[in-house]
């Protein structure tokens, strides 16, 4: 079990269901053929209609971004280690966006056909990576609400709740301490703010006592004190998995068809 535990999407599908030792089995050497990708490298692969193969990144950290033709850029996402991107592979189409890797990188590119091969095969797989395709649906849905509401302060704030709650889910985070490798600029495009209002900002939090720093490593000190300010709520997180009574009820319906 040691080496099936030392894979990050292990222990992320690990967070949804309880895997028994033959699906661990399943997502180890569905990773095994992994490649180390260089900084700022994109990663979308797609063919000529538009399909590519499902993305895990199993170590690093990555964008998803959309640009415009004068290179502003909007910053949708921060794909994390164990995120699993591109699910519906040759069964859909994301035009436009782009994925990019922030420092070195590990990634594993599979089957464009991996969820209908899952579905037949290993259905409880196959729920696990629906149910994560939905809490990136939330995740998203989120980040629209914060451009468009929350302060400079409730923004960040709540982003920075958010990324400890998810590397926490893969044994990355612990205590309010993790790594925060993105840039100033990467955080301004995820934010909708200017460098010098993202500096002001993480500032603003530091004189506060809610946010420490050295380098890329991040202590938030204070996290209720934080989720109070940033009106912070990590059900759209779903940290508690699929419930057993839930994973029953889908795969019944999934396996009635």
């Amino acid at each position: 079990m040691g080496a099936a535990m030392d894979n990050v999407l292990v222990r992320r599908i690990g967070s949804v269901i309880a895997l028994d030792g033959a699906e661990r089995d399943v997502l180890v050497r569905l990773t095994a053929a992994a490649e180390a990708v260089p900084p700022r490298t994109g990663l979308s692969d797609a063919g000529e209609d538009g399909s590519g193969p499902v993305l895990v990144l199993l170590e690093g950290w990555a964008i998803r971004c959309r640009g415009l033709p004068d290179g502003r850029r909007q910053v949708t996402d921060l794909v994390l280690p164990g995120d699993v991107v591109g699910l519906y592979g040759g069964l859909s189409v994301r035009p436009g966006e782009g994925l990019e890797t922030l420092g070195p990188a590990r990634v594993a590119r599979l089957d464009p056909w991996l969820l209908p091969t899952l579905l037949h095969d290993r259905p409880r797989l196959a729920l696990a990576l629906l149910h994560l395709e939905g809490v990136e649906t939330g995740i998203l849905a989120e980040r629209l609400f914060s451009l468009g509401r929350r302060t400079a302060l409730e923004r960040a704030g709540h982003l920075l709740l958010e990324l400890d709650h998810r590397l926490e889910r893969v044994g990355l985070a612990g205590g309010g301490r993790f790594s925060l490798p993105a840039t100033q600029e990467v955080l301004a495009d995820l934010l909708g703010l200017s460098i010098v209002h993202v500096n002001r900002t993480l500032r603003q939090l530091r004189e506060a006592g809610l946010l420490e720093t050295a380098g890329p490593d991040i202590l938030l000190p204070d996290r209720p004190a934080l989720a109070r300010l940033a009106q912070f709520d990590d059900a759209y997180l779903h940290p508690e998995g699929l419930s057993r009574t839930a994973e029953d009820r889908a795969l019944d319906r999934l396996l009635a068809r």
